[in-house]
């Protein structure tokens, strides 16, 4: 009989809550929960179609274009920075933000800030961008609070500043380069078309020049490429020693050389054909 009116008891409360009193309380409750419940909602929403507007995402690396440059002494060509970012865009790094130095302010000289750099004199010179940025630790979470007002935070732990540095080589030559060819023989200017080297691991040099001079050597300012990596490569992109090739096995393989002079303009070499015998 106890357990029957619990039960009785349980459907009257229920019925009463639905209707009556009860129903005003529960209309109460509703209209204080779908307010709450729609904002939230509309955070969730707003911050996944917005993912990084409110916070700025930490940079992960650091880069600088153009990759390379060629310059005749006195020209100048204009580096600029660039950070990859957490959530994978990329942005220009601008202003006090980079610091800029070189290797070889005799060969070639750049502000900072600024990224301008100027030939000097004939050589090549590392050109070195330098970042500092605060980087988020591991513990980050999101907060929202519904307010009023609605404050949105980022907070996290272990936050540390990080340097991260970026580095391209920059040529000066003589003149600005509007032709470029290569050859294996020193100080020719004469168009090769085809090469030889024997056996595996053998080095064979070639060398590059600019409009036809041969003292405008241009070896180290270009970029060096062979087309076949398994049968031969090609040093480039180091501060000396360019234009190295070194067999790896028997085949044949393209090697040209291309640079981007002072004007942005790409230069590129004849193809010479090497054979590995």
């Amino acid at each position: 009989m106890g357990s029957a009116g619990t039960g009785s008891s349980f459907v009257g409360n229920r019925s009463e809550f639905c209707s009556g009193a009860g129903g005003q309380r529960l209309k109460r409750v509703r209209e204080q929960l779908v307010p709450t419940v729609a904002v939230g909602l509309f955070l969730s929403a707003f911050l996944a179609g917005c993912s990084g507007f409110f916070i700025n995402p930490s940079i992960g690396s650091t880069y600088i274009s153009p990759a390379s440059a060629t310059i005749a002494t006195s020209d100048t060509v204009q580096l600029v920075a660039h950070g990859v970012y957490a959530n994978g865009s990329q942005n220009e790094i601008s202003g006090d933000s980079v610091s800029w130095s070189s290797s070889e302010p005799t060969i070639a000289t750049v502000t900072s800030p600024g990224g301008l750099v100027t030939g000097v004199s004939v050589g090549t010179a590392t050109i070195t961008a330098t970042t500092t940025a605060t980087v988020p630790g591991s513990g980050c979470k999101d907060v929202v609070s519904l307010g009023p007002p609605i404050q949105l935070q980022k907070i996290c732990s272990g936050t540390s500043t990080q340097t991260f540095i970026a580095t391209v080589n920059v040529s000066v030559t003589a003149s600005d380069v509007n032709r470029a060819v290569i050859t294996t023989t020193q100080s020719s200017t004469v168009s090769q078309a085809t090469a030889t080297i024997s056996g595996a691991p053998a080095t064979l040099q070639f060398y590059a020049y600019a409009d036809g001079d041969a003292s405008n050597d241009v070896t180290q300012a270009v970029t060096w490429t062979s087309s076949n990596k398994s049968v031969a490569t090609i040093s480039s992109g180091l501060s000396g020693g360019n234009g190295l090739v070194t067999s790896v096995a028997a085949g044949t393989t393209n090697i040209t050389a291309s640079t981007t002079n002072s004007t942005g303009q790409v230069v590129n070499s004849q193809t010479i054909v090497l054979t590995v015998q």
